[in-house]
């Protein structure tokens, strides 16, 4: 066999193109000199060996043999250049004033001076904003099965009633808003269908009331009723309890004659833990209806300031309106055409009908329709909908230590004989007699 005999290497293997040498000592030397003293002396020069070879297995390397380490100041070549890469990093280390006077306001608590004079003037006025909204979002949990022990008038009752109460908005006025006072405007034809959802909710307003230290106020009631018998209502759908769904989109446990969620007479209980059928129903559920809890995903906005009378008459377009009509209503309040297509089926009883013949919203009720047929397709825009219409107005202006005591903890009682204070607490242990698991 050819015996390999390797060629010698003759020349050193060539520098890379993009490996640079570093910068010189009189580069280094000048730019710090120039910008720490107004006068420098002459830069030194730095004299390269010709002895020292240009490479050392492919790495550039440069020795300066005869060249001075420090300047006529004692500074060495690596005191220099630290001091020039920290005059280039000193002013992004440099905190705004103005950016360090908000971290208080926004982080830690808010000023004193700055609340509204009901809050300043309670003991609620040092307990941070992020723990107050966390302890108002327990408050909502606590209330919500009430509500649904309370409340039977059907989900598109509520929603209704709620959008005529929240339809009053004037975007450019700043007036109107879910406030609340529609309690004192069903003497008006189109509101007459709401005196007994009324009344419903005036029994769960007593009943919380009676077991929470601070009364629920009608704003926030008319607000979280929808939503939180919403999600019962997609439970329900969700296990086949409704012809809402075809039976293959319907979950059942195991087989298909089976429902897939626990019931006891009227009440649901939680799937989760007394099966495998049970955890997988629940996962599934989490998952079709995902940003549709009203403590969750979509947060009802709470502490509102109710309306002591009614609002202004004409401010919600009448039954039987033009399209325009109803664009125009929406465009008032600040929300979109999509937001009045997923909501028109409870504004009226024409509205639907009405937008669906127009040109402008043709598009938008097919592209629902053909989505219709799986869980959390319909329901997650709606949601999405009334949300945006219940936070216009006075949501935007609400206390946020409304339903908070003075030590930050919810104004709810305690729940077996232990006080909550996050929502995980709550839902573990509160059935009164609905969960709040689903919320």
């Amino acid at each position: 066999p050819r015996a390999f005999h390797p060629r010698p290497r003759s020349t050193p293997r060539p520098v890379h193109p993009r490996r640079l040498e570093p910068i010189p000592n009189e580069v280094a030397m000048t730019l710090a000199s120039s910008v720490a003293a107004p006068k420098s002396t002459a830069p030194l020069r730095a004299r390269r060996s010709s002895a020292d070879p240009p490479t050392v297995r492919g790495r550039a390397l440069i020795r300066c043999a005869s060249e001075p380490t420090t300047d006529d100041r004692g500074r060495s070549r690596r005191d220099a250049l630290l001091s020039l890469a920290s005059l280039g990093a000193a002013p992004a280390l440099t905190p705004a004033r103005s950016a360090s006077a908000n971290v208080a306001s926004i982080y830690k608590y808010e000023p004193v001076d700055a609340l509204p004079p009901a809050i300043a003037d309670s003991g609620n006025a040092k307990v941070p904003i992020a723990a107050a909204l966390r302890a108002q979002t327990v408050y909502a949990g606590y209330a919500v099965p009430i509500i649904e022990k309370n409340v039977t008038a059907h989900l598109g009752t509520l929603i209704s009633l709620a959008a005529r109460d929240a339809g009053t908005f004037d975007a450019a006025a700043d007036t109107g808003g879910l406030n609340g006072s529609i309690r004192f405007e069903l003497d008006r034809p189109e509101n007459k269908r709401f005196l007994n959802a009324v009344e419903q909710l005036a029994d769960a307003k007593k009943e919380i009331d009676a077991k929470c230290s601070q009364p629920i106020g009608w704003a926030d009631l008319i607000a979280l009723a929808p939503a939180g018998k919403a999600r019962y209502a997609f439970l329900r759908d969700f296990c086949g309890y409704t012809d809402r769904f075809e039976p293959r989109w319907q979950y059942k446990a195991g087989d298909i004659t089976k429902i897939g969620c626990d019931v006891e007479g009227v009440v649901l209980r939680p799937p989760y833990g007394s099966s495998p059928e049970q955890i997988e129903a629940t996962s599934w559920f989490r998952q079709n209806y995902a940003s549709t809890g009203p403590l969750t995903g979509a947060r009802v906005h709470m502490g509102r300031a109710d309306a002591t009378a009614a609002d202004e008459a004409g401010l919600v377009p009448a039954e039987g309106s033009s399209a325009r009509d109803y664009i125009e209503w929406f465009a008032r309040m600040r929300l979109s055409l999509p937001a009045l297509v997923n909501l028109a089926p409870y504004v009226d009883d024409t509205c639907e009908a009405t937008l669906r013949a127009c040109p402008d919203c043709a598009g938008l009720f097919r592209e629902l329709d053909t989505k219709n047929y799986q869980p959390g397709n319909l329901e997650k825009p709606l949601i999405k909908s009334y949300r945006e219409m219940t936070l216009r107005g006075p949501a935007a202006v609400a206390d946020p230590t409304r339903y908070v005591n003075d030590d930050g903890t919810p104004a709810i009682p305690e729940v077996n004989g232990r006080r909550v204070v996050n929502v995980k607490q709550l839902m573990d242990g509160y059935v009164d007699p609905y969960p709040v698991w689903i919320l």
